[in-house]
């Protein structure tokens, strides 16, 4: 492969080509390779116009599904978010559920010891009494 500027592979290019191609396997540069033009044509009016309502019809095909795939994208973000906040408030629930759960057991324990405390000062109390 020859990569020029051109579209047609220059006529000053050859001598050197077929001399390289005869160093490989004695190979002949004009039987073994093929030279393309990739020279544009021209087209016709009707050519054009068949050609630009194809590209016309590409380019909105292209973007109706790039706006698909977009809303698509948007519908999942939003599921996914409310998704995220409703775990968020189930876990805050089960947080504030267990928090009252400990402040009922830390009263337990307190009003138990209050309990001890005052049956012990009420006896005491019957003592100085009784000792009196």
């Amino acid at each position: 492969v020859v990569y020029t500027r051109d579209a047609k592979l220059p006529e000053s290019l050859r001598p050197r080509l077929r001399e390289a191609a005869k160093k490989i396997h004695n190979w002949d540069f004009d039987k073994d390779f093929s030279a393309t033009d990739n020279t544009c044509g021209t087209m016709d009016k009707g050519e054009a116009l068949l050609l630009r309502e194809k590209f016309a019809g590409k380019v909105a095909i292209q973007t109706e599904e790039q706006l698909q795939a977009q809303a698509t994208m948007a519908a999942r973000m939003a599921t996914n978010s409310v998704k995220a906040q409703k775990i968020f408030v189930e876990n805050e629930v089960e947080q504030a559920e267990k928090a009252v759960e400990d402040l009922g057991k830390v009263a337990q324990t307190f009003e138990e010891e209050l309990v001890k405390d005052v049956v012990g000062l009420e006896r005491e109390v019957v003592k100085d009494v009784v000792g009196l």
